[in-house]
C-alpha cells in the first residue's frame, strides 16, 4: 500500500538525508523565530524553496550538496521508487497514462548522495522530523534529468520524472 504525505500546499523537498538537520523551514536559522513567507526577498529555507519551486528549476544549494524543491498545486505526495517519479495529487498514474504524458521543463540535477528524504519544505529538519512526515528515497549517484508534467487522465496530478543521464553511472 502506498504511503502518501500531506504537505498542505508547501513544495515537496528532496534533500540528502545527512543534510536534513540543516534545513530550518520557516525558522530564521539559529534563532527558533518563525518568519512569515517572503518570496520576494527570501531569508528562510522555506522562502527559498517557495521561490525556486517551479517547473524547470528548483535546485537549492545546501552545504556541500543540493536539495530539490519541486512545483505542485496539490497537497498529497508519493515517491514511486520503481519508476523514479514524484506523484503530486493523491494518485499514481499507470504506465499507460504516463505514456500519454507531455514532459516539459527539463533540468539537470547532479546527485552524489544515495539516501534522501522527501519532506515538507515548511518543516524544520533541525528539530528532527516527526515519524510519518517524510519518506525515505534512494537514488544512485549520477546526473538526472528532472521533468514535469501536468497529467490529466481519470484523475489530475503533477508528476516529476527523474531519468538518469548515464544509466551506467546510476547503477548501484
Amino acid at each position: 500500500m502506498a504511503f502518501w504525505l500531506d504537505f498542505s500546499g508547501a513544495p515537496p523537498l528532496l534533500i540528502p538525508k545527512r543534510l536534513a538537520k540543516y534545513w530550518w523551514g520557516p525558522i530564521l536559522p539559529g534563532t527558533n523565530v518563525y518568519s512569515e513567507l517572503n518570496q520576494k526577498d527570501p531569508i528562510t529555507d522555506y522562502d527559498r524553496a517557495c521561490k525556486a519551486a517551479w517547473p524547470g528549476r528548483g535546485v537549492l544549494p545546501l552545504h556541500d550538496s543540493s536539495a530539490l524543491a519541486l512545483y505542485t498545486e496539490f497537497d498529497q505526495h508519493l515517491w514511486d521508487d520503481d519508476r523514479k517519479l514524484l506523484a503530486c495529487g493523491g494518485w499514481l498514474p499507470s504506465d499507460e497514462e504516463l505514456s500519454l504524458a507531455v514532459w516539459s521543463d527539463p533540468f539537470e540535477w547532479s546527485v552524489t548522495d544515495t539516501e534522501f528524504l522527501l519532506m515538507n519544505s515548511a518543516e524544520n529538519g533541525g528539530d528532527g522530523l516527526p515519524q510519518g512526515s517524510f519518506l525515505d528515497v534512494r537514488l544512485s549517484p549520477g546526473k538526472y534529468v528532472v521533468e514535469y508534467t501536468d497529467l490529466e487522465a481519470e484523475y489530475v496530478g503533477i508528476i516529476h520524472r527523474f531519468t538518469c543521464v548515464n544509466e551506467m553511472a546510476c547503477k548501484e
